[in-house]
């Protein structure tokens, strides 16, 4: 029997708040994390200039006290940010939500603990994309992964996967080596590890007992998810304006199930600013902007090498050091027939 969701209300700006006012770049920065994690992103932040004037907020979670975040922010003194404490509950969705909430800022930009600019100009670009009357949301990456069908196809059943993807047996290597070489902690860091909820489908190709608790959560899957292509911007790195957010029918994120329908399911961030009439667009390294049907072409997610990824993560680091099967694997979890491993 599914969980009742509880709503969740951001409340609206407040009057003082300038629209032309920096962006502000909200990063999650969890305690559970190696703290190397966290210096990956302040040596990233400065070498690949912003472009853009912005303000800093450190969403600090799971610290039990302020001289335990004492190191973390040593690294960014320079930056002058703004630090805001959470619990070590929930995932990070929940956290830019209350973050939102406390800030009442114009626009943000929320970046995961794992998030990694690579380029120059990289908020610049999202920062532009949202900044056109028409758009939403903007992200750096985008799929247009389907939990529903991999849970179909993981389980000999008819999918849209079927024909595309590798044997049984490729892919039990395949996700068995994902969990050897997953960072520490990263099953909380987000709204998912690889292939986000998909980890449920693949333990079907795994030991007995998890695909016991993977077919227990198969109705979940078939209900709240959309069959391939399920479009949906990915919440590593994306841009949204707080009136837009405060817009959206939200929930407070307490489960990964939460998490999970929120950036992938049928009701997604994605597909409710869509049915506002607006566009959910990714944004590469050069600043071209991508709709919906061309993502795949943006070469940011699981394409090729990755060449027009500007904000790399947990994810996109798994694909890149993979090898042929890997990579043509997620790929075509991502793209399906469009899939291009390189």
């Amino acid at each position: 029997m599914s969980r009742a969701r509880v709503p969740l209300h951001i409340p609206g700006v407040p009057a003082p708040t300038a629209a032309d006012a920096p962006i502000c770049l909200v990063h999650l920065v969890r305690a559970a994390n190696r703290a190397e994690t966290f210096r990956r992103f302040a040596g990233a932040l400065r070498r690949c200039a912003p472009g853009v004037q912005y303000e800093l907020v450190l969403a600090l979670k799971g610290f039990s006290e302020e001289r335990e975040a004492a190191p973390y922010l040593a690294e960014v003194r320079d930056l002058n940010p703004e630090v805001l404490f959470f619990p070590d509950t929930g995932f990070d969705l929940g956290v830019y939500f209350a973050a939102a909430s406390r800030l009442g800022r114009s626009r943000y930009c929320f970046l995961n603990s794992f998030a990694e600019p690579l380029a120059e100009g990289w908020l610049a670009h999202l920062e532009t994309a949202l900044a056109l009357s028409d758009v939403g949301m903007a992200s750096a990456t985008g799929s247009w992964n389907s939990p529903r069908s991999w849970a179909l196809y993981s389980l000999g059943l008819p999918s849209p996967y079927r024909g595309l993807m590798p044997s049984r047996g490729s892919a039990r290597e395949q996700f068995a080596q994902l969990d050897a070489e997953r960072e520490p902690s990263v099953a909380g860091a987000s709204a998912g590890a690889v292939a986000g909820p998909s980890r449920v489908a693949g333990a079907l190709l795994r030991l007995p007992r998890a695909a016991v608790a993977a077919v227990r959560a198969m109705p979940m899957q078939l209900r709240e998810f959309e069959s391939f292509p399920a479009h949906h911007l990915r919440t590593n790195a994306f841009a949204m304006a707080h009136s837009t957010l405060a817009e959206l029918k939200l929930h407070r994120v307490i489960e990964k199930s939460d998490a999970y329908v929120l950036e992938s399911g049928r009701d997604s961030l994605t597909r409710q600013v869509q049915r506002r009439g607006l566009r959910a667009v990714v944004v590469d390294r050069a600043g071209g902007i991508y709709d919906q049907d061309e993502w795949h072409r943006s070469l940011t997610f699981w394409q090729r090498s990755q060449e027009g990824l500007m904000v790399a993560d947990n994810q996109t680091r798994s694909y890149q050091r993979g090898g042929p099967e890997r990579r043509q694997m997620l790929s075509t979890m991502a793209w399906g027939p469009s899939a291009d491993a390189g």
